[in-house]
């Protein structure tokens, strides 16, 4: 059953758009960036970038953290999701997979969008998007 489950959670079928809507809507405080709709209360998104910050990687968490500079969700689908707490969330998708069943190139798309716009959790930053 625990296998089931698991195999189960591991198959979500979800495109790279809605994982990082989900991962604005952390960085927004619960609030969906698309819809404005409120999706969860303001005081769970610290909670989860926490949890995210310090497992998001499995055994690679440490390393994930200090090298890009965002808290981070990798699947073993291929997906990671990224929040930079009230800026912006960040997704990509790719396979292969790494040691620890992190996704190589979703990883070194993020860490790349990220080092571009000159961001880090630990910064202080904020970015201004102008039209």
């Amino acid at each position: 059953m625990s296998l089931d489950l698991y195999t189960r959670q591991c198959s979500v079928g979800i495109t790279a758009t809605q994982l990082s809507i989900c991962a604005g809507t952390i960085a927004n405080k619960g609030k969906n960036p698309v819809t404005g709709q409120q999706v969860f209360d303001p005081e769970i998104s610290p909670k989860i970038t926490t949890l995210i910050s310090s497992v998001g990687f499995y055994q690679n968490t440490g390393d994930w953290l200090y090298s890009s500079g965002i808290p981070a969700k990798s699947g073993v689908g291929g997906g990671v999701l990224g929040v930079m707490p009230g800026v912006m969330g960040i997704a990509a998708f790719a396979p292969p997979l790494d040691e620890a069943g992190n996704s190589v190139k979703a990883q070194a798309a993020v860490k790349a969008v990220i080092k571009k716009l000159g961001l880090g959790v630990f910064n202080g930053d904020s970015v201004s998007v102008t039209a």
